[in-house]
Parts: C-alpha cells; sequence; structure tokens
C-alpha cells in the first residue's frame, strides 16, 4: 500500500472517532438535560395523585359527618361543642392522608361544625364544608402555589329527623271501635226492681282527607314545605332519586287537586 493510501485511511479513521466522540457527548448533554425533566415529572405526578386520594377521603369524611348532622341536629345544639362521634367520624376518615385538619392548621382553629341553612326542621339541609392543607414536595408547584395546598369538600343532606312548620313525625291512625255496656240496678220501698241497661258504642275516628298539591316544576327543596302546608306529613313525600342535590320536579305519583286521605304518601321525580 502506498504512503498516500496509508494517509487517507489514517485520516477517514480518526475522522470516525472523532464523530463517535460528538455522538457520546450529545448522549451525554441530552441525558443531563432529560434527567431532572423526568424526576420533576415523577414528582408532580406523586402530589398529584396524593392530593387527589386525599381529596377523596375528604369527601367521605364529610359525607359521613354530615349524614351524621342529619340524624341528629339537636347534637349540634350548643355553639363551639361538637359531638365525639362527630369528631371520631372525620378523624377516622382523614387519618391516613397528610392532610392538616384544625385545629392543626396555621392559624390554628377549631373543627368545623355542620351548618344548618334553612333551620333544623323536617327536609332541611344540613351542610358540612372541610378544608385541609397538603405539603406539596414538587418544587415548581411550590413556588407557585406555596408549599400547602388548600383541598376543600362538602356534603349536604336533608334533616330526617324533626318536623317542620310545626308538624310532628309520624302520621295518625285511626282509633278502633269501642262498646261499652253499664248496667244499673235498683230496688224500691215497695220491692219493686228496675234494671236499665245503657250501651255507649264508639267509631273510629275518620281520617280527614287533604287535597293533593301541585308540585310539578317546583324544586325540590321546597317541595317538603309546600307538602306539609297541604297537611299531609312530611316524612310521606319521597324524593327519587334522594335530595341532595336538589332538582326540578317533573312527576308526582299522586294526581293533584285530587282529595285522598292525608296520611297518604307520595314520591317526586325529576
Amino acid at each position: 500500500m502506498s504512503r498516500g493510501a496509508r494517509g487517507r485511511g489514517d485520516h477517514e479513521s480518526l475522522n470516525r472517532e472523532r464523530a463517535r466522540r460528538r455522538e457520546r457527548g450529545q448522549g451525554l448533554v441530552e441525558f443531563a438535560i432529560s434527567v431532572p425533566v423526568v424526576i420533576l415529572m415523577i414528582a408532580f405526578g406523586v402530589d398529584f395523585g396524593r392530593v387527589f386520594l386525599g381529596w377523596i377521603q375528604l369527601s367521605n369524611a364529610v359525607r359521613e359527618a354530615a349524614n351524621f348532622a342529619a340524624i341528629n341536629p339537636d347534637a349540634f345544639l350548643v355553639p363551639g361543642v361538637l359531638p365525639a362521634e362527630y369528631v371520631r367520624l372525620i378523624n377516622t376518615e382523614t387519618q391516613g392522608i397528610n392532610c392538616k385538619l384544625p385545629p392543626n392548621q396555621t392559624p390554628p382553629g377549631p373543627m368545623p361544625g355542620p351548618t344548618y341553612p334553612g333551620g333544623t326542621d323536617l327536609g332541611s339541609p344540613a351542610v358540612v364544608a372541610i378544608t385541609c392543607r397538603f405539603a406539596v414536595f414538587t418544587p415548581i408547584i411550590a413556588n407557585v402555589l406555596g408549599n400547602q395546598v388548600n383541598v376543600s369538600a362538602s356534603a349536604s343532606f336533608p334533616v330526617r329527623a324533626g318536623a317542620i312548620n310545626g308538624t310532628p313525625v309520624g302520621g295518625t291512625l285511626p282509633s278502633f271501635s269501642t262498646t261499652t255496656t253499664t248496667t244499673t240496678t235498683s230496688t224500691t220501698t215497695t220491692g219493686t226492681t228496675t234494671t236499665a241497661t245503657t250501651t255507649t258504642t264508639t267509631g273510629p275516628t275518620p281520617v280527614p282527607d287533604c287535597v293533593v298539591p301541585n308540585l310539578k316544576n317546583v324544586n325540590s327543596s321546597a317541595a317538603t314545605a309546600i307538602w306539609t302546608g297541604a297537611g299531609f306529613t312530611a316524612s310521606n313525600l319521597g324524593f327519587n332519586p334522594l335530595v341532595p342535590p336538589h332538582y326540578t320536579i317533573k312527576n308526582q305519583s299522586l294526581t293533584k287537586n285530587s282529595s285522598v286521605p292525608c296520611t297518604s304518601s307520595m314520591t317526586v321525580t325529576p
């Protein structure tokens, strides 16, 4: 092989070696750039998953608390004093999440109790709303939103114990008929005996009739008041689906303006 050919071969080998080095250097630079981005995406996914899972558990906690408040409205009559069972339900559902509930929040405050926007009458909503604070790990999220993110959940259930507009819970049943017989015997001075028998029969107490109100196109939040205002019992009005959330009523199982016993039941649907 001539000297010129060997020179050209050595030059080509040197160029190939330089190209390989440039490729390795480019790969190292791309790896150095991509690794922090991948780590950041993983950290963001972990933070998002933690917060989402915490929100689900917090939603379960407020649902149980609102259900308890709807069944026991008289347990919250003393301001600032919460029943132990109410506190236990919330703490049990939230103890596994990294969420600071009152009074551990900053600034400290009492655990929020239920609210009754429409009062504690039967059918009025019992609302529980809780906000807790999650600590985040992802630096970018922490720089934008702060080291802690507020997460809120609320739930509402209709009060199922008590009375509405002074109407007691439960209907009245007619009494059974009874017959009472009284016999009186008297003897005169002449030896004559007189016997008198009195029979009293008490019939059943009739159930009064009420006129079925028209609840079509009425919001379900106002239906119970209209139903009881017509003389019916609040507990005999059924909602399908249950409320809340409230909806506009489109159908009712009893015909409007018809006369039925006041102990009758009716179901409304959207």
